[in-house]
């Protein structure tokens, strides 16, 4: 009969691609004796750096990449079930936004010798639950989300994974397990009180599909609250959805000019949208904001270099990314842990509004 070894060595192409693929990656013990030093001291030197000396973790770094040594995560995490990887989901990873939490998150989890598994949800529910149940089966340590708009299953998913989960830049009012963020429906309200503190009774509001985004959902509850507060009908036609990009805010001015009453102002929920519909009345002859007042969302670079300066909302993007990561390793290291943490939000006030 013949075994697998004596299949492995065939000359042929099909044997010589097999032989490749089986070939047995450098092992720990290959490394330690390598460095000179035991496989427990190797182990230490990846896991804990700060419990062996500076000359041992030179000589293990230096076995390390002379023999291309990688370290089999999921072998090494058998008896726990977990690795060292914490798995981060996001709607776009384009957006700036995201992105700055997700530097934040990598940040702190790196510093920890974990790794950051990227998922991207393309703001979809749906898509997300599948990248969960993928992710899942890798074992990660801990799992991070954007926002709180979840399928059921995908809570149940994660409530039953045993693993610390974050869900960030949002506060929701039941989290999956711990969240980081800020009131959006705070900061949507105060922006709206203060387009309506300067005199504005016809404000348009810009936001992605409330539905599909917790965060959009909030936003619109604050921006609604505070005109009730003032006594001011809400108006559905003054109220647009649309994805994230400068040429949708272009567009949006558009719409709000072809109403039968246009509004003074308008409160775009992204900086990217005022930018656009800046630009556009720029382009139109329309003085922002003697004639229409635009506020933003975010303070991303372009709200402070516009002409005029973008009024926004300033959030610690990156702050509440690191928190997150910090709240998944206090988990881990067994140590208490809040279930909400509201890093507040800002209110810039600049030319545009």
């Amino acid at each position: 009969m013949t075994g697998p070894i004596e299949t492995m060595a065939k000359t042929t192409q099909e044997g010589k691609s097999r032989q490749r693929t089986a070939a047995a990656q450098v092992s720990m013990a290959e490394v330690a004796r390598h460095a000179g030093v035991s496989s427990i001291t190797v182990s230490r030197a990846l896991h804990h750096p700060d419990k062996v000396t500076a000359k041992t973790r030179e000589a293990v770094d230096r076995a390390i990449n002379e023999l291309g040594y990688v370290p089999n995560l999921v072998a090494g995490s058998l008896a726990s079930t977990r690795t060292r990887i914490i798995s981060v989901i996001v709607p776009y990873i384009t957006h700036g936004v995201f992105a700055d939490a997700l530097q934040g998150a990598a940040d702190i989890l790196e510093e920890a010798h974990f790794c950051v598994l990227l998922g991207n949800s393309q703001g979809a529910a749906e898509r997300e639950e599948s990248i969960v149940r993928t992710l899942l089966g890798h074992r990660p340590a801990g799992v991070i989300l954007q926002g709180a708009n979840h399928t059921a299953a995908t809570r149940r998913l994660l409530s039953k994974a045993r693993v610390p989960v974050v869900e960030m830049g949002t506060l929701p009012a039941e989290p999956i397990d711990m969240a980081v963020g800020y009131s959006n429906r705070a900061a949507s309200r105060e922006m709206t009180r203060r387009l309506l503190a300067s005199g504005h009774r016809r404000i348009g509001f810009v936001c992605v599909p409330p539905e599909r985004n917790d965060r959009a959902a909030e936003r619109l509850a604050g921006y609604r609250e505070a005109l009730a507060e003032a006594g001011v009908a809400f108006d559905p036609a003054l109220v647009r959805h649309a994805p994230f990009s400068i040429e949708e805010g272009r567009e949006a001015l558009g719409v709000f000019l072809a109403l039968a009453e246009p509004p003074d102002a308008v409160f775009c929920t992204s900086d990217l949208w005022a930018y656009g519909m800046i630009a556009e009345a720029t382009r139109r002859g329309i003085e922002v904001p003697r004639d229409l007042a635009v506020a933003g969302f975010n303070d991303q670079s372009m709200a402070a270099e516009s002409v005029p300066g973008i009024t926004t909302i300033r959030v610690p993007r990156y702050e509440i990314g690191r928190r997150a990561g910090e709240q998944i390793l206090a988990r881990l290291a067994g140590e208490p842990t809040a279930r909400i943490v509201d890093l507040g939000y800002e209110l810039v006030a600049r030319d545009s509004a």
